[in-house]
């Protein structure tokens, strides 16, 4: 009889990949023997074994710095959250990718490529999961934060994560999150900073990418887009779309560390709408 591994849920009942990758580690060892690494190296190959092996220690450290920080700051934000189950809000639930947060250190490097003074600028983050973006943009001195998220389960973590976060270096107050499909959202009609994590294909993001497009077009103002990817190598078309709306300029941004508490190093392009669109 073949063992089935049921998905690992979190305290909020959502399939979480980070959760319990060492239980399940142990478990494929009881199940196919302790030879089972050797076979696995003669299968694969030793550098790509130990790649793998590389790769599941930085995800497990990763994860637990996350949820270290969110204990210090009383929220929910860590995790692997797979979309399969959850409700969604419109037709792209087959074009999203998991949730997974970014790094306080990586959010901190990639600000750097930004202005110091934002005060005027709202700050969106599309596919904004659980929230923790939102917290980390909040340290700095945006106008406004605005998450976009398509799925139930997580506008509700993230609504009661933006009530509890009490950081005492926090700069923005005005913070919410919108429940929609971020292919029919309405950019506001002010200065922005758009940021992407790589939250759904190619698909969704060019009806996103041209919806802001026409936006700045018809409402003239200053805008950045950061988008980043740790996986599916997205940044390789979604750097060339957004060259080729014409609108923007790709800002000049040193390589990102492979800081210990990001699950994978991200590849990141910062742009500038040009003065006249």
């Amino acid at each position: 009889m073949t063992n089935i591994e049921m998905p690992r849920l979190d305290r909020d009942g959502l399939e979480d990949r980070s959760f319990g990758r060492p239980g399940r580690a142990w478990s494929h060892l009881r199940q196919h023997g302790l030879l089972e690494p050797l076979r696995l190296i003669r299968r694969h190959g030793l550098v790509a074994s130990l790649g793998f092996v590389q790769r599941n220690i930085r995800h497990m450290l990763a994860d637990r710095l996350a949820r270290r920080w969110d204990r210090r700051h009383g929220v929910d934000t860590a995790g692997s959250i797979q979309l399969g189950a959850l409700n969604v809000v419109g037709p792209h639930r087959a074009m999203g990718n998991e949730a997974v947060c970014t790094s306080p250190r990586t959010f901190d490097f990639i600000m750097k490529s930004l202005p110091r003074d934002l005060h005027d600028h709202t700050f969106i983050d599309i596919g904004s999961g659980k929230s923790r973006t939102l917290l980390l943009a909040s340290q700095y001195p945006f106008a406004e934060i605005i998450g976009v998220e398509f799925a139930r389960e997580l506008v509700d973590i993230a609504r009661s994560n933006i009530e509890r976060f009490r950081a005492p270096s926090r700069k923005c107050r005005a913070l919410g999150v919108v429940e929609a499909d971020a292919a029919v959202y309405d950019f506001p009609q002010v200065p922005l900073v758009v940021y992407f994590y790589n939250p759904f294909s190619k698909d969704v993001f060019d009806i996103v990418l041209k919806n802001l497009v026409s936006s700045l077009k018809r409402h003239p103002r200053d805008c950045f887009i950061i988008y980043g990817s740790s996986s599916h190598r997205a940044i390789d078309w979604a750097r060339p779309a957004i060259r080729d709306t014409g609108i923007f300029r790709e800002l000049s941004v040193p390589a990102m560390p492979g800081f210990l508490d990001a699950v994978r190093t991200i590849d990141y392009a910062v742009f500038q709408v040009q003065a006249a669109v």
